[in-house]
């Protein structure tokens, strides 16, 4: 029984299950997955707020990440009224996972809900090397002025390209001072898109943590404007952080607000 989880909520499909279900994956011990579970939940609660006693979960995630999932977190920590959207268990001992999903079939009723899902698990043919990092190295944070639906499918597709597709995220915002990503989904209309700049997460926001397992940073996903995105290509996704910092953004998506170009 994991110790925390007490609910699961599956995104979109609004179901939930008892966490005697969760199993844990594939290279972990009992007592070992429950010490990071623990440091991070404590890291959390300490840096961002209390965790909610419900995890959310994306149904075509939960044979690859059983035991990982999703927080919507008032981050009363950092700043009273801000949200946090938040990646747990990417870090966790049993990863990266040495499973993924094919096959993967979605079922929906009239109002775009998930109703039902299937998928087929394999193993995959490369895991990834073996680090110092905790799991991936990473979880992955949206901080948000809302507690809104939107950003919960930025999570899912976050989990998609990390679990599935296999992106190594972190390696690519080192790579290149930080990622932007153009016209991600974030509702049933396809006109309902987003843009982000993905970066780690800068102070005075908590940065990371060394976990049993190894390191975890913070990427911290910031909704940026067209003219943003398109600055950011020609003069560095370094350069446009630091203007949304020198402007008083920061790391705070706000689908609003104007662009700090004009």
């Amino acid at each position: 029984m994991l110790k925390n989880m007490k609910l699961i909520k599956f995104i979109l499909g609004f179901t939930t299950l008892t966490a005697s279900v969760i199993g844990f994956a594939q290279n972990s011990s009992e007592k070992e997955w429950q010490q990071v579970y623990d440091t991070r939940e404590v890291f959390y609660e300490k840096n961002i707020g209390k965790l909610p006693d419900d995890i959310m979960k994306a149904s075509n995630l939960f044979g690859v990440w059983p035991a990982g999932g999703f927080y919507v977190i008032p981050a009363d920590k950092i700043k009273k009224g801000l949200w946090v959207y938040s990646t747990f268990g990417l870090t966790n001992s049993d990863m990266p996972s040495t499973l993924t999903a094919t096959d993967i079939e979605v079922k929906h009723n009239e109002q775009g809900q998930v109703i039902s899902s299937s998928s087929k698990l394999v193993k995959k043919t490369n895991a990834g090397p073996a680090s110092r990092n905790a799991g991936y190295g990473y979880e992955v944070l949206m901080i948000a002025k809302e507690n809104a639906e939107w950003p919960l499918w930025f999570m899912q597709w976050t989990g998609n390209i990390i679990l599935l597709n296999d992106m190594d995220l972190l390696a690519r915002v080192e790579k290149n001072n930080g990622l932007t990503v153009e016209e991600i989904p974030v509702g049933n209309d396809k006109n309902d898109t987003i843009n982000v700049l993905i970066a780690k997460a800068q102070k005075p926001l908590p940065t990371g943590i060394k976990l049993p397992n190894g390191n975890m940073q913070f990427l911290v996903a910031t909704v940026i404007t067209d003219d943003e995105m398109e600055w950011s290509m020609k003069n560095g996704r370094d350069a446009l952080l630091k203007k949304l910092i020198d402007a008083g953004v920061g790391q705070i998506s706000d689908r609003n607000r104007p662009s700090i170009l004009k």
